[in-house]
């Protein structure tokens, strides 16, 4: 390995004098390419050496970067070479030199240390006299790597300090950045100005030019992709991102760079549209948006720190267009409230605020929707002075379009009354219209009666409306059932009348389904078992006192629910004479 007697002749290039001039001169600096420029050039000088590298290791990959390099074509600056176990106690020289340096040339190679840290390695090549390494060259070059680590140890901490002072610097840039842009997405509500910030800062602070934004809609942060909205895209055509496109993306969970073969077919398609990155936006542990993004227009890679910006920022959009969102459902729930308080207040003028005065009757009445405006229906219309009628109607549905149905009752009934026809003949005519003029699920149950004082009869028809319950005096109770089909089914359907006679303390009851099928919190209807009895009971009394004990024995069978589960409508009537 080396020469057995020293060459006196060469002496002079290894006194301690060459190492302490070489170490000063290093340490004079504190450049990291200097002093390693230096320190290479000094060794292969006094080793008579054409061809060195220094190598810098580096502990998060476990491998060596070139960070000096001279005569040696194989090797490029910024390399990176992983070497494996190496023995860092000793000089390596030839077969000790790992394979991967030894095929560029390396035939010697020093470890440098500081202290307890690994610092790198020096890498020199055979003496262009192709003589061996002597004693002094090889005790000379340990000693010059010796002497010399500090000097670069401490330029390295200079070089990693200002990589550490660029990097908090940059992250400093970054904060000041998404602070200005959260009080500018704060600013507004308008989708198509938050669209424009989010686009302009992908543009202006990553040079990223094509992108897609997708979000999910207020009500649905689950899996999949329902509701799913392309907020945003730039390279890649609207009818490019197909359901099939937008579900594959939807179900990424997590960062994924668009490489390889084996994609999703969605995934794919951004990949062939020059897209390389899907970013999953989380918020409270739940996707709410994905950021599709193209490469940069500088060509290099996305850093750390740079993915931090773009969760921030994609977070900080997700929520202030999610906001908007809110704000515009807010805006359309307050127009529709106001819609529902208008047809709501309109329909009560349809309805009777109370029942009018008939002499020889006392009577009460209840209409509780089980939404804003209602499908059940009531009215009392004096004819003259001996006769009223009292109708009671109960549409299928709930909401807006049941109460459109009732009003088009009522009104089909306000025309009627003037024309004088038998209560069986116009209700034929309103089940023609209301046939002629409905779907086919659009039904009515409807029951009217006219009462005259002057001989205490009631004739009535009923159309498949819950029975009305006349209870007498003397507890006796009849159910007044005659009638036909109910109303919207079949048009040209006869219908009979009947009449009963109301005696004075006989109790008339005409109610909608909503007061027998009032439900309780274990979903049980109250039923007609319960309301008779309770007729039968209170028949003694008031028509008023009759009416609020039916109200509050089903609210408390209810537990007072708030919303009830159908409209529930009902009058009564007393002869009191």
């Amino acid at each position: 390995m080396a020469d057995s007697a020293p060459d006196p002749t060469r002496t002079d290039r290894f006194d301690l004098r060459a190492i302490f001039e070489t170490s000063q001169l290093l340490s004079s600096s504190l450049d990291l390419e200097f002093v390693l420029s230096n320190l290479l050039r000094t060794a292969m000088g006094k080793l008579l050496v054409t061809k060195g590298a220094a190598l810098l290791f580096n502990p998060l990959k476990s491998a060596y970067t070139i960070a000096a390099v001279m005569g040696i074509s194989g090797l490029k600056k910024e390399e990176e070479l992983v070497l494996g176990e190496l023995d860092l106690q000793n000089t390596m020289y030839d077969e000790a030199v790992p394979e991967p340096l030894r095929e560029k040339g390396i035939k010697l190679v020093f470890p440098v240390a500081f202290g307890h840290r690994e610092i790198g390695l020096i890498g020199l090549g055979s003496k262009f006299t192709h003589q061996p390494f002597g004693e002094q060259e090889l005790e000379f070059m340990a000693s010059l790597v010796n002497m010399s680590s500090a000097a670069v140890h401490n330029s390295l901490m200079v070089e990693e300090l200002k990589i550490a002072n660029r990097d908090l610097d940059a992250k400093v840039q970054q904060l000041n950045t998404l602070f200005d842009l959260s009080q500018e997405f704060n600013s507004t509500v308008d989708r198509s100005s938050l669209v424009k910030l989010l686009t302009f800062a992908l543009m202006g602070q990553l040079t990223v030019m094509k992108h897609v934004f997708l979000i999910r809609s207020v009500s649905n942060t689950g899996e999949g992709n329902a509701d799913v909205h392309v907020v945003t895209h730039k390279g890649i055509r609207k009818d490019e991102l197909t359901p099939d496109v937008i579900d594959a993306v939807c179900h990424v969970k997590e960062l994924t760079l668009l490489e390889g073969d084996d994609l999703p077919k969605g995934c794919s398609t951004l990949q062939e549209a020059g897209f390389s990155m899907i970013l999953p936006i989380r918020h409270k542990g739940e996707t709410g948006a994905i950021l599709c993004l193209g490469p940069k227009m500088t060509g290099q890679d996305y850093q750390p720190d740079e993915i931090e910006f773009l969760y921030a920022l994609g977070n900080l959009a997700f929520v202030s267009l999610q906001n908007s969102y809110f704000v515009d459902e807010q805006i359309e729930k307050e127009r529709l409230e106001e819609e529902m308080r208008l047809a709501r207040e309109i329909q009560e003028r349809l309805q009777p605020s109370s029942l009018p005065k008939f002499e020889g009757l006392e009577t009460a009445s209840l209409a509780l929707p089980s939404r804003h405006v209602a499908g059940d229906y009531f009215d009392a219309i004096v004819l003259d002075e001996n006769r009223i009628l009292y109708a009671v109607a109960d549409v299928t549905g709930k909401g807006v379009p049941a109460s459109l149905l009732m009003s088009n009752l009522q009104a089909c009934l306000r025309v009627l009354v003037p024309l004088d026809v038998t209560l069986e003949e116009g209700t034929a005519h309103m089940n023609r219209v209301i046939t002629e003029n409905t779907g086919f699920d659009k039904f009515i149950t409807y029951f009217h009666g006219i009462y005259d004082r002057r001989d205490r009869s009631f004739n009535y028809v009923n159309a498949g409306h819950n029975p009305a319950t006349l209870v007498r005096a003397d507890g006796s109770m009849e159910l007044l059932e005659k009638g036909g089909l109910l109303l919207g089914v079949i048009a040209g359907m006869p219908y009979e009348s009947g009449t009963v006679t109301l005696n004075k303390g006989d109790v008339l009851s005409i109610f909608t389904d909503g007061v027998t099928e009032a439900m309780s919190p274990d979903e049980e209807e109250w039923g007609e078992e319960r309301l008779e009895p309770l007729l039968i009971e209170l028949r003694a009394k008031s028509a008023t006192e009759i009416l609020d004990g039916v109200h509050k024995a089903v609210m408390e069978f209810t537990d007072h629910a708030a919303v009830l589960s159908d409209d529930m409508t009902m009058i009564v009537i007393k002869a009191t004479d």
